[in-house]
């Protein structure tokens, strides 16, 4: 019997989320006490890590090159089996899917899991047409969540509560660098956390550095028994030189610019803003070369090993991210549909289009040339090419000019060429088109004579060698 689903919203988006969340002595506070970080709770820790990627334009870049590396490959529903009934499952959960609203975007916030360590959405249910399917994927906020000691998803409602254990087939939940004993995983934000630290610490210095050393400073000098009044007025004039070209100042007063003697070079802070950079670039795509235009350069081979590494991460999170739908959502449209024991599709993203396709060319032909037969549908899907439609012109090579030599020559008829091309056969296409003449009938006739078959020429070496052995 095929389960029902639960159609209400359990975890609505709230007006604020407050930070006063109980925190026990699970991953997220105990990072936040190493952190020291003023927030607080298991809120705290996230919203600490959404303030990450909005004030660290490094960090939000980096992350979203890895999610969009993700959600820029081609995807698939592919049947569980090849009867019949499984491609009837897997048209329905294709159109299933199809159905819902932005699913690129909620399989973006899936992929918020790589910087916060896990990422929960709730689905919404609904009959149409008969048939039970979601009409809606929306994103929770992590912090309003937690797992029990049996790694189930608890939703907490109240201040120092130990959270209501939610319903099944309703959330799908993706945890990343998750371990047996942290259901919460690891993200990459809190590897990035002291780097983001020093960046922004470093920024405030920096930039003190530049008021005070950008310009020079302004000094006044008058002249004993100048009044009260005429020095707040100097003061104006000195404050105003910071923004206008000229002032006017009596004889009695004199104006000097004062530059400030540095100990220090302010390439220090540019260079350890961009080490901040380069760590971050290493945590979330495990290489630096592509995102470090204009500082440093690097042979072709480096930047392909990079971008090779890059790609590694890639086809990790893709896997990570086929892992959820296939065994949640699919899972659960099949349930309600089709019931429990029947097999479901897979969601499939390809990650083939980072190959090396000239690679790939040469070991096709050469697989074709061997002999290894290839169907034209394992072309197109490889090479990411659509197949012509029956009534469209195609553009293709003229491999009948392989047989061009066969027709001359009447080697094969004209039927035979077009059978082997797949083609129907012609009544005049039986004869040979250029039958051999007397001329190359005596050629090939002197030329059998001259040139012995291989077992004639054994015979006659072995007799030669025999007369020479007899005394």
């Amino acid at each position: 019997m095929a389960p029902v689903p639960v159609f209400h919203e359990v975890a609505p988006r709230l007006a604020a989320v407050w930070s006063g969340y109980y925190a026990g002595d699970d991953s997220p506070a105990s990072f936040l006490r190493t952190a020291g970080a003023p927030y607080r709770g298991r809120a705290g820790l996230y919203e600490l890590f959404n303030e990450m990627e909005d004030k660290d334009g490094h960090l939000f870049s980096v992350l979203q090159t890895r999610k969009n590396g993700v959600l820029c490959r081609p995807r698939a529903i592919v049947p569980a089996t090849e009867d019949e009934r499984g491609r009837e499952v897997a048209r329905f959960a294709e159109a299933a899917v199809a159905a819902i609203p932005n699913f690129e975007g909620a399989l973006a916030q899936l992929l918020d899991a790589l910087g916060k360590g896990f990422a929960v959405s709730e689905i919404l249910w609904t009959r149409r047409g008969g048939a039970l399917v979601p009409s809606s994927i929306r994103s929770r906020f992590q912090g309003r969540f937690r797992f029990d000691e049996a790694g189930r998803l608890r939703l907490i409602e109240h201040p120092c509560d130990e959270g209501r254990l939610l319903p099944e087939r309703k959330f799908l939940v993706l945890s990343f660098n998750a371990r047996n004993d942290n259901s919460y995983g690891q993200g990459l934000c809190e590897k990035a956390y002291w780097y983001y630290w020093f960046k922004k610490n470093n920024l405030k210095f920096w930039v003190a550095f530049n008021e005070r050393f950008g310009s020079p400073t302004v000094v006044a000098k008058y002249r004993p028994g100048t009044t009260e009044e005429e020095k707040d007025r100097l003061l104006e004039v000195i404050d105003s030189i910071r923004h206008d070209a000229g002032v006017a100042i009596p004889d009695s007063v004199v104006i000097e610019l004062l530059e400030a003697r540095r100990n220090g070079s302010a390439s220090t802070y540019h260079e350890l803003a961009d080490w901040c950079n380069d760590e971050i670039s290493k945590i979330v795509l495990g290489q630096t070369l592509t995102t470090s235009e204009g500082r440093r350069s690097g042979s072709l081979a480096l930047g392909q090993v990079h971008e090779a590494v890059r790609n590694e991460y890639v086809e990790s999170d893709a896997q990570a991210l086929m892992a959820v739908i296939n065994g949640q959502l699919m899972r659960w449209i099949v349930d309600f549909n089709f019931g429990p024991d029947a097999p479901a599709p897979r969601w499939v993203i390809d990650t083939s289009q980072d190959e090396d396709l000239n690679k790939q060319v040469d070991v096709d032909r050469q697989l074709v040339g061997m002999g290894v037969p290839l169907s034209a549908e394992y072309f197109y899907q490889r090479y990411g090419r659509r197949a012509p439609a029956p009534k469209e012109r195609a553009l293709s090579f003229d491999d009948r000019n392989l047989y061009q030599y066969h027709l001359q020559y009447g080697v094969l008829t004209i039927n035979e060429v077009r059978a082997a091309l797949g083609l129907q056969p012609v009544p005049w296409g039986d004869q040979p088109t250029h039958p051999p003449s007397s001329t190359d009938s005596k050629t090939l006739q002197v030329s059998a004579e001259r040139t012995p078959l291989p077992a004639e020429a054994a015979e006659r070496e072995a007799e030669q060698a025999a007369q020479v052995a007899e005394p």
